[in-house]
């Protein structure tokens, strides 16, 4: 089987409808290949519809909803496929202008994600989330990582950060985090613009769905240690994904087994990690270091 590995994120809708005709395919005891011939189409086609590596034409959907899947939907059923279908066909993107600025990094795919998923659980090795970063923060991140960019251009991601700060407030979606030791130190900026950022940490744990906990240094050797990632869960029956960002590309790994591995290296990371609080020894500490 292929691995569910890609650069370019497919539109929630999709994938949501690509579960749903594989769930119908192993419901109907019929081969990927069976389906096919019923349908009339190519079985590799059929297969990329299912890994929502491509999208669907009405006509195919109605072909697999009238043939192989007939007995097996209801009429409310087929028609939450074919909403899901215009949702896919219909979807917008908000940040298509700024495309230039995403496409080195596929970030335009990670924001496709973000914005539909349900939940977030992110480990962070050497930066602070940019989910709780504040503008000067975020600013000098982009800058140090992204040499390529104008300053206009820096000013637009640092906006884009900010918008999606927002929205995760505004929609109350939940946010765990594990953050590194080392990632509280890391003198991203100097002085006060690193100690707001560090109260900032303390303000957000504040919020009833942000939980945010400080893996110490003396943990030593774990998973983690492999980078940075994000984990987003979806409505049901869209499964979740794992994006994991790289200085060539970024990907998302969408194979069931990938992901309980990130899921489970996650939950031992977070077991082992400390809760942050509004008293938290150890983000004072380093305040009280910037201070000195």
């Amino acid at each position: 089987m292929a691995q569910t590995k890609s650069t370019v994120a497919a539109s929630v809708p999709r994938r949501e409808l690509a579960q749903v005709l594989k769930d119908l395919r192993a419901a109907s005891g019929l081969t990927l290949k069976e389906v096919a011939e019923q349908a009339g189409v190519d079985h590799g086609h059929l297969s990329r519809v299912e890994r929502a590596t491509r999208g669907i034409s009405e006509e195919l959907l109605r072909k697999l909803l009238d043939r192989p899947y007939a007995r097996l939907v209801t009429a409310d059923e087929q028609s939450r496929a074919f909403e899901l279908l215009r949702a896919d066909l219909t979807e917008e993107d908000p940040y298509k202008r700024h495309s230039s600025l995403l496409a080195p990094t596929q970030y335009g795919g990670y924001l496709k994600f973000e914005a539909g998923a349900v939940a977030l659980s992110a480990y962070e090795l050497a930066l602070l989330p940019g989910l709780l970063q504040t503008e000067d923060y975020a600013s000098a991140v982009i800058e140090g990582m992204r040499p390529d960019l104008s300053k206009r251009g820096i000013a637009t991601l640092v906006e884009i950060r900010m918008q999606r700060q927002e929205r995760l407030i505004g929609a109350g979606k939940e946010f765990r985090v594990v953050i590194d030791e080392a990632a509280v130190r890391r003198p991203v900026v100097a002085g006060d613009p690193m100690k707001r950022q560090l109260n900032r940490l303390i303000e957000v744990v504040e919020y009833p769905f942000v939980s945010v906990s400080l893996l110490p240094m003396t943990t030593g050797c774990h998973a983690g240690l492999y980078g940075s990632f994000m984990i987003m869960d979806f409505p049901e029956p869209t499964p979740s994904v794992v994006w994991v960002e790289g200085l060539a590309e970024s990907t998302y790994f969408a194979k069931q087994d990938h992901v309980e591995r990130y899921t489970t290296a996650f939950e031992s990371l977070w077991e082992r990690a400390l809760p942050l609080t509004a008293d938290s020894d150890l983000v004072a500490k380093v305040i009280k270091e910037l201070h000195t």
